[in-house]
Parts: structure tokens; C-alpha cells; sequence
């Protein structure tokens, strides 16, 4: 939380341009990297020391929110990458700086061609997940109950 807090301090304080811009979107879009790694070491660590917990927490993710959030997971580590290996470029060769505004720029374009055609591919994949569910007379948007996976389930 203190990053977060942070990073909205610091983006207050300077006054803009693209590398306001792509300094805010890089932290946080690592912030939300590093908020998946967390999630997902604890959803993995439940397969072994709590089964039910885990297989809970599986029925969970396929809710339609944690499918939008995948979305967003992808859209982070994508633009973290392009971003990240434009800064490592930059810091490499310092006499480039000059271009920094293009180069935000390319790192942007190039994030929406690929996140773009990404993006509708797994939200189809999500609507036909709830369209299957539909046909069985199921909802995709009703939450798994915890009581529904007992401890023991799986000794």
C-alpha cells in the first residue's frame, strides 16, 4: 500500500510528459505484477498445505472479474516488458535520451497492436465460458462457497 500511496505522491508532484506518463504506467503496472505474484504463490502454496482451500480458490478464478483481471495482468506485464527493455535502451545508450518522446510513444503503439487482438481473444474466452455455463442453467457471476469444498474433501 505504501507503494501505491508513493506512486500517486510522486505522479502529483511532477508536471507532465511522456516520461511522467511512462514512469506512473510502468510502476503500476509493476505494482500490479507483483499483486498477481503474491495472489498466486498463496493460491499455490493452499495446493499443498490446504487442498480444499485450493481447489476452492479455482472454482473462484474462473468468476467473470477474475477473467477481466487477467486482461489486466496481461496488459501490465506487457507494457512493463516493452517499457522496461526502452528504459534499459535508453540507460545503455545515454545520447538517445533525446528521443525519449518517440520512443514512449513506439512503446504505447506497439503495446495496443498486441494487447488489442490479446485483449478480445481472452474476453471471448471468458463469454464462452459463461455461454457453456448458460446452457447447463448455470450463471457464470454466482461466487463458489467456501463450505462447498470441506477440509477433508480431499484426504
Amino acid at each position: 500500500m505504501a507503494s501505491l500511496v508513493l506512486t500517486v505522491k510522486e505522479a502529483v508532484r511532477y508536471r507532465g510528459r511522456s516520461g511522467q506518463i511512462s514512469w506512473m504506467a510502468h510502476r503500476l503496472a509493476g505494482l500490479a505484477i507483483l499483486s498477481f505474484v503474491v495472489i498466486h504463490v498463496w493460491d499455490t502454496a493452499n495446493a499443498f498445505y490446504a487442498p480444499h482451500i485450493y481447489a476452492w480458490s479455482l472454482a473462484l478464478f474462473k468468476h467473470p472479474l477474475f477473467a477481466l483481471g487477467e486482461i489486466g495482468i496481461m496488459a501490465a506485464v506487457l507494457y512493463h516488458a516493452f517499457n522496461g527493455i526502452r528504459i534499459t535502451l535508453l540507460d545503455y545508450k545515454p545520447e538517445w535520451w533525446i528521443h525519449q518522446n518517440k520512443s514512449a510513444v513506439f512503446v504505447w503503439v506497439l503495446f495496443f497492436i498486441i494487447f488489442i487482438p490479446i485483449s478480445l481473444l481472452m474476453f471471448t474466452g471468458m463469454i464462452g465460458h459463461c455461454t457453456e455455463l448458460a446452457i447447463e442453467g448455470l450463471s457464470c457471476w454466482s461466487l463458489p462457497s467456501l463450505s462447498d469444498f470441506p477440509p477433508g474433501m480431499f484426504n
